[in-house]
């Protein structure tokens, strides 16, 4: 069993760009469905050791926003490493997926295609320069999309908001509405004359 791991970021200058590491050593291109998709697009991992710690991922149901570390190179500085990712890089936000593969023993080729086991985004990055003798670290903490359900509309349902939509004005009366009397099942006018009448005869009554 393998974990590969794609970060979906830019560079600096803004280009898009993606990064894909996985747990084998040696670089391999793979087939992988990316989340919520379909069809299976290569992609090429690297590999030997720079993807180093991957947390238990739990399957469950439900719609609760889970975070993971994942645990990648810190050592290497080459062109197109962890390192490089992170720092050389932005992958602020950038959205990730963690894929796991099934290696046939005999022949070390894929089973199946890997199944996506988490889809989410970069929620931070830290780097832990450890002390002589120690042992340092390049953390990547990553949220899964269900945080995206989390996320509140801040416009405001006006008339204004609603022109921009090419000039809807479907909430022209918007302010107004809940001061207009409506009369149900009724003539208004026939309403009215109940009523004065329910007030005279309680006016006599005094």
């Amino acid at each position: 069993m393998r974990e590969i791991l794609t970060v979906k970021g830019r560079t600096l200058g803004g280009a898009a760009d993606e990064w894909v590491y996985w747990t084998g050593e040696d670089n391999i291109a793979v087939n992988l469905v990316p989340a919520g998709e379909t069809t299976p697009v290569s992609r090429n991992a690297v590999g030997g050791g720079t993807l180093l710690d991957i947390p238990p991922i739990v399957d469950a149901i439900g719609v609760e926003a889970r975070s993971i570390t994942i645990g990648l190179d810190h050592i290497s500085e080459a062109a197109g490493g962890p390192l490089d990712m992170v720092f050389g890089n932005n992958v602020r936000v950038a959205r990730v997926e963690m894929h796991r593969a099934f290696l046939d023993p005999a022949t070390w080729n894929l089973v199946s295609t890997p199944t996506l086991m988490f889809a989410g985004r970069v929620d931070g990055a830290s780097i832990d320069d450890a002390a002589a003798g120690g042992e340092g670290a390049l953390s990547l903490d990553c949220i899964s999309s269900a945080i995206d359900l989390t996320k509140t509309n801040p416009a405001m349902e006006s008339d204004e908001q609603q022109k921009r939509r090419d000039g809807d004005r479907f909430r022209r009366y918007g302010d107004t509405a809940g001061q207009i009397q409506t009369w149900w099942g009724q003539h208004k006018e026939a309403e009215a004359e109940k009523a004065t009448t329910k007030t005279g005869t309680r006016s006599g009554g005094h």
